[in-house]
C-alpha cells in the first residue's frame, strides 16, 4: 500500500521540470506581449502627437490670418484718434469703412487634441512641462475664440445702429467714424496682442512636437 502511494523522485523531477517549462512559457509570453504593447503605445503616441502638430499648424494659419485682417483696423483707429472729428477726411472714412466692418468669425480646431485626451495615451508623456504647455496652447485658442466672437458681436450691433440712421435715398456715405471704433477703443490693439502671443506659443509648441 505504502509502495503504491510513494511518489518516486523521478516523477517529482518530471513534474517540476514540466511546471518550470509552463511557467517559463507564460513568462516569455507576458514579456513579448508587454513589449508589443509598449511598442504599440509608443507608435500610437507618435501618431497622436503628429496629428496634434498638424492641427496646431492649421490653427496658427488662422491666427496669422486674423492678425493680418486686424492691422488695417488698428491703423484706422489710430487715424481717427489722432485728429479732431472736424478735421477727419470724409473720403478717408468711406475708404476705410469696408476694412473696419467686415465680420470675420474665425474658428480653431481641437479634434486631434480631444481624441488624444480621451485615448488614455496622454499618460505616456514623461515630460510633464510639455504636456502642461500643450494644454495652455489649446486654452489660449478657446479664450481667443471668445474674444473674436465678442468682437464680432460688437461690430454687428454697431452696424445695425448705424444702418438704421442712414437715409439711403439721400446719402449713403459716412459722415462720422463708425461707432465701432469708439465703442471698442483699445480692443483692436488688445486683440492683436492676443493673436501675437498665441502665435508665439503655438510656434514654440510645434517645434517641441
Amino acid at each position: 500500500m505504502n509502495a503504491k502511494k510513494r511518489i518516486s523522485a523521478q516523477t517529482v523531477v518530471r513534474y517540476i521540470r514540466d511546471f518550470s517549462i509552463v511557467v517559463a512559457g507564460i513568462a516569455v509570453t507576458l514579456y513579448v506581449n508587454d513589449k508589443v504593447t509598449n511598442q504599440g503605445e509608443k507608435r500610437d503616441l507618435r501618431l497622436y502627437l503628429n496629428a496634434i502638430k498638424l492641427e496646431l499648424e492649421e490653427n496658427l494659419k488662422t491666427v496669422d490670418m486674423a492678425a493680418e485682417m486686424l492691422k488695417p483696423t488698428i491703423k484706422y483707429s489710430e487715424y481717427i484718434r489722432s485728429l479732431p472729428k472736424k478735421s477727419l477726411n470724409k473720403d478717408t472714412l468711406n475708404n476705410y469703412a469696408m476694412i473696419v466692418y467686415p465680420l470675420n468669425a474665425y474658428t480653431f480646431t481641437a479634434n486631434a487634441f480631444e481624441m488624444f485626451k480621451s485615448s488614455g495615451t496622454m499618460r505616456l508623456i514623461e515630460d510633464k512641462d510639455l504636456l502642461q504647455s500643450l494644454w495652455e496652447v489649446y486654452d489660449r485658442f478657446t479664450i481667443l475664440k471668445e474674444l473674436i466672437d465678442w468682437n464680432f458681436q460688437t461690430k454687428w450691433e454697431d452696424m445695425k445702429k448705424e444702418l438704421s440712421q442712414i437715409d439711403f435715398g439721400v446719402n449713403v456715405g459716412l459722415i462720422e467714424p463708425p461707432l465701432y471704433l469708439y465703442h471698442a477703443i483699445g480692443l483692436p490693439e488688445g486683440l492683436l496682442l492676443a493673436f501675437e502671443e498665441t502665435a508665439e506659443k503655438t510656434k514654440g509648441m510645434i517645434s517641441k512636437l
